[in-house]
């Protein structure tokens, strides 16, 4: 079997690096207040990075030098995340310079994270940069993917193959232009280098672009395709104008056709006020705590870490940092180890006039018994990358109901195995996951990942691909309880049949419509069964048959089925109690209100009568608190029985 680490998605790569990696498809059973699930269907909002680009060609050479001062202490030199300061932070960098990340990347996205950094991960807003500068430095960014040599090859190819229409610099101006009927594009032009991937300019050469650009996808390689497409971005860039100085004398804020606001600039240290950093430390399991706990306190100013210190845990199960410093914009959390776990607090803002921060701690203890994990939902979504060829992604929400952290039995044993399908390749896992979380197992793969409490806090999205001929019978063990399946395929002459799925309808997503099938539960063990037949007709598709698409499909389709609510109606239950959106905020001991499945629906559409504005705040917090309430002691109960 064929082993990758890194599921290659433009529009999760993307996610990841300007929304702190906290994507998820499913609603959490605990999401913040005011959350606002985003909107990815292009008929109802524009995104807003699709404004933005660059007043002058970004200059990579003048980025080298603000890279290297203000990147490259935590992206590491060639960009791979490997800087010096990257082992401070508690979150993973994102390594710019690899070509899983480099090729999906939209220039606007990255110098939108430039500029409003993502204090969440510890990424400061650069704000103290010109737009020249910021634009230079994502110029610089975007070429760390490539070397010279390659690019001096794909230059030969570039005057090879299409210097005579687009011209030696890419301006649309080459001998052959005046005999075609069509207008040839302006390779340097700054919106479309701003708003264009590696990847489609890479399906651009590979598949051709009617009704005049033949496809080079039989006549170059892979690896030549990707150069050339490189080389083709880089026509967009220029050396430094003459005589102009990189040291502006004011920030140039984002042009105002980006339609979005600047964040804040995090403030350096404005004052020496000291303060006191306390919290609790509390064993979640109902257990004791030790006599001797080292708790730790980090402090980062502008991503880098200022300050650390180490104390020992107090008779009371508090612990106390007394002179802090407390200048406005600095982050504090603390850690401690746990039978050998590490737990962390919830981060802690220094804002004007700090001088205290309480930071408590939860931990759990260990228990290798998986009694208390269930698959609350399990989404499959085949699709067809030719007629031969069938990729299955599948995205699963798992939830811990135990006071326990689930562990490896032995030391680099996984905590959770996945069995695949017979005959799966290419096996591939959501980019912002560690390479060195997961490992082969004999008939799959396992997580490395220990799993602690919490409603649908494990989230798990991968890949593989399955030889196809007109039928294809799929088999694969269930090693965890699972509480509902769905599949969802496009509409577009495949049949799905299940000894256990009922057809759901059809859902419209982006770009088409989804057939919907649901599944009843399945034992641990047990097997999940299912036949597709027929041909793809070529029709509506998750990712436009190209793996680079597949998040953005599945977001699309995700965010329609569940964060519109569709899995509730989709569910279709035969039996159990009903409820309409009146009942949402009867007592919590209402009707619909007597089994923990019950209660996590509730959860789910309380949350999208909020999303939609169909709720006030105030009823919205209250009534989710009472629900929750609820689920938890439905969850204790059942637990006991």
């Amino acid at each position: 079997m064929m082993m990758k680490f890194r599921l290659i998605i433009p529009s999760l790569l993307i996610l990841i690096f300007t929304t702190a990696c906290n994507f998820s498809l499913a609603a959490d059973v605990t999401p913040p207040p005011g959350y606002q699930t985003p909107t990815i269907d292009a008929s109802q909002t524009t995104p807003v990075a699709r404004a933005i680009y660059p007043p002058l060609p970004p200059n990579p050479e003048a980025g080298a030098a603000i890279y290297a001062e203000k990147c490259a202490p935590c992206h590491g030199t060639t960009g791979l995340g490997n800087g010096p300061r990257a082992a401070e932070l508690p979150n993973p960098v994102p390594a710019l310079g690899s070509p899983e990340v480099a090729r999906f990347a939209k220039p606007a996205d990255w110098y939108t994270s430039v500029t409003n950094g993502n204090l969440e991960r510890f990424m400061p807003p650069f704000n103290s940069l010109t737009e020249r500068q910021r634009w230079d430095v994502v110029g610089y960014a975007l070429t760390l993917n490539s070397s010279s040599d390659e690019l001096a090859e794909a230059a030969e190819n570039y005057q090879e193959n299409c210097a005579s229409c687009h011209g030696n610099t890419g301006k649309g101006d080459g001998p052959q232009n005046a005999m075609l009927e069509t207008a040839i594009p302006d390779l340097t032009s700054l919106p479309d280098l701003a708003n264009n991937s590696l990847q489609e300019l890479y399906s651009a050469i590979t598949e051709g672009v009617s009704p005049g650009m033949p496809a080079f996808g039989e006549l170059l390689s892979e690896t030549e395709r990707w150069t050339l497409s490189e080389y083709v971005r880089n026509l967009a860039f220029a050396a430094a104008p003459q005589g102009e100085s990189m040291q502006e004398t004011a920030a140039t804020p984002i042009p105002e056709q980006a339609g979005i606001e600047a964040s804040a600039t995090v403030t350096t240290t404005t004052s020496t006020g000291t303060g006191i950093i306390l919290g609790s430390i509390t064993n979640a399991s109902g257990g004791s705590m030790p006599d001797s706990l080292e708790i730790s306190l980090h402090a980062f100013q502008d991503m880098t870490l200022v300050y650390s210190n180490t104390t020992q845990i107090l008779p009371d199960g508090t612990y106390r940092f007394e002179n802090v410093e407390m200048p406005e914009g600095r982050i504090f959390f603390t850690t401690t180890e746990f039978q050998d776990m590490i737990y962390r607090s919830e981060r802690g803002d220094a804002i004007e006039g700090t001088t205290e921060l309480d930071l408590p701690i939860k931990v759990y203890e260990s228990t290798t018994d998986p009694a208390s994990v269930s698959v609350d939902r399990l989404h499959l979504f085949p699709e067809f990358l030719g007629e031969e060829k069938l990729r299955i992604s599948e995205f699963y929400i798992i939830s811990n109901t135990g006071q326990k952290t689930l562990v490896a039995s032995e030391t680099g044993q996984p905590v959770l195995e996945f069995d695949l399908p017979e005959g799966a390749t290419n096996l591939q896992f959501q980019d912002d996951f560690s390479t060195d979380r997961f490992v082969l197992t004999e008939d799959g793969f396992g997580d490395l990942l220990p799993f602690v409490p919490g409603m649908g806090t494990y989230q798990l999205l991968y890949s593989y691909e399955l030889p196809y001929d007109r039928n294809l019978d799929i088999s694969q063990t269930m090693n965890l309880p699972v509480k509902a399946v769905l599949v969802a395929i496009p509409e577009d002459g495949i049949r799905i049949k299940g000894s256990n799925l009922v057809d759901g309808g059809t859902v419209e997503g982006q770009g088409g419509n989804f057939h919907v099938y649901n599944g009843q539960a399945i034992n641990q063990g047990d097997m999940l069964e299912l036949t597709i037949s027929g041909r793809p007709s070529g029709g509506v598709s998750l990712s436009g048959g190209t793996q680079s698409g597949l998040l953005l499909g599945i977001a699309a389709f995700g965010l329609v089925l569940i964060g519109a609510g569709a899995w509730l109606y989709g569910r279709k239950r035969d039996q159990g109690p009903k409820f309409d959106d009146e009942e949402l905020l009867a007592e919590p001991n209402g009707k619909f209100a007597d089994r923990s499945e019950d209660v996590m629906d509730a959860i789910l559409a309380l949350d999208d009568l909020y999303k939609e504005g169909q709720l006030p705040e105030e009823a919205y917090l209250e009534r989710r608190s009472e629900l929750k309430a609820r689920l938890k002691e439905l969850l204790e109960r059942e637990q006991s029985t």
